[in-house]
């Protein structure tokens, strides 16, 4: 702002000089000259920033709609990364139940045998060791021969859960292995598209400063011109037609869910501090979050903590708000295409393989909530 400003000061000022006195035909000739070779070289620079911002226009809209295919495609690795690290938690939880009942078992084992060791390597110098009625013997005998008949149900039991442990370890490896596969081969489909995204967002950020340049350049070449050429005849300005406004997507996540996973909250659902305002998904780890319409970002960034936080405008004043991401492929004032990357969810922790990501979808109409999966 403060270079265009002192573009423009220093293209009035010499119209501001020339007004102290009246100028003679021939210093007005002379400028009117300089004016118009001006003119011209500025007038093939805007020709020049016009044709880069409608290639600039042409190179976005087809990034964007590359982008929406390689999350499309991304989208099948993410639900197979979902869906084992959903049975890789099952499985975690079948082997621990497993071990628990085998530690019963052998706890169980551990304080019988040291009697039945006894009994069965000194058996008459045990009956011996408590003399008793023949009747209690009887009873005695049949006691032991019970314990004897648990011993070895118990030891069977043993035998099976420890078979099952080892089988459900084996089953856990083999998930593991799986899983550890799709998270890599999700990885590098992920880096590729970020990629992308960056190498896009680097051309952009050049192509904004050259339009910057020019369109400080064609200011003070048009405020000069019409300063100079005033001295000689009134300048008259044909203003360029506005740029058709881009119609709104009809803003619903129905049917096209912002990111691989399910719906564990659905809209207007029971909770502690009331029904529900959006939609709540557990996403798959290290899924790419989509944009569910057409628009301008108004906000961007960390918010409280909700995580990375989005506020997308998609016209006819709906705005949806998008949180829980772990990073964000888009700033504000940035224009996104309905399906475009906008963020990414937390990936993989091997460390917590039950715990999910979460994505909290709202949708505002003039500041009231509605169902997102409404239309």
């Amino acid at each position: 702002m403060k270079s265009q400003a002192a573009l423009l000061l220093a293209a009035f000022l010499p119209g501001l000089a020339l007004a102290d006195q009246p100028p003679s035909l021939q210093k007005t000739q002379a400028a009117l000259a300089a004016a118009q070779q001006a003119e011209a070289a500025h007038e093939q620079a805007a020709a020049a920033a016009r044709a880069k911002q409608d290639q600039d226009a042409a190179n976005a809209a087809l990034l964007a709609e590359a982008q929406v295919q390689a999350a499309a495609k991304l989208r099948d690795l993410e639900e197979q990364t979902g869906g084992a690290a959903d049975a890789y938690a099952d499985l975690q939880a079948q082997q621990q139940q497993a071990a628990d009942i085998l530690k019963q078992n052998e706890a169980a084992l551990a304080a019988l045998l040291p009697v039945m060791q006894r009994i069965s390597s000194q058996p008459a110098a045990t009956l011996l060791a408590n003399p008793s009625a023949p009747r209690d013997s009887v009873r005695g005998i049949l006691i032991v021969q019970g314990i004897a008949a648990d011993i070895q149900r118990r030891a069977a039991a043993v035998q099976t859960q420890s078979q099952a442990v080892t089988h459900l370890m084996d089953m856990m490896s083999d998930q593991q292995k799986r899983l550890f596969a799709a998270v890599a081969t999700q990885q590098q489909a992920e880096d590729a598209l970020t990629a992308q995204i960056n190498a896009a967002k680097a051309a952009e950020a050049a192509d904004e400063d050259i339009q910057a340049r020019e369109a400080a350049a064609a200011v003070a070449a048009d405020a000069n011109v019409r300063d100079l050429t005033g001295m000689v005849q009134k300048l008259t300005a044909t203003p360029q037609p506005a740029a058709p406004a881009i119609p709104a997507s009809m803003p619903s996540i129905s049917g096209n869910a912002p990111v691989a996973g399910r719906i564990i909250q659905a809209f207007g659902a029971n909770t502690v501090a009331g029904p529900a305002t959006g939609v709540t998904y557990r996403a798959a780890p290290g899924a790419r979050v989509a944009a569910p319409c057409t628009g301008p970002v108004q906000f961007a960034g960390p918010f409280q903590s909700y995580g990375q936080l989005i506020i997308l405008d998609c016209g006819q004043d709906n705005l949806f708000v998008l949180s829980g991401m772990d990073r964000l492929d888009v700033t504000a004032g940035q224009r996104v295409a309905r399906g475009q990357p906008v963020g990414e969810m937390a990936a993989f922790d091997p460390k917590s393989p039950a715990k999910q990501p979460e994505l909290y979808v709202e949708l505002r109409k003039n500041g009231t909530p509605i169902d997102p999966n409404s239309r």
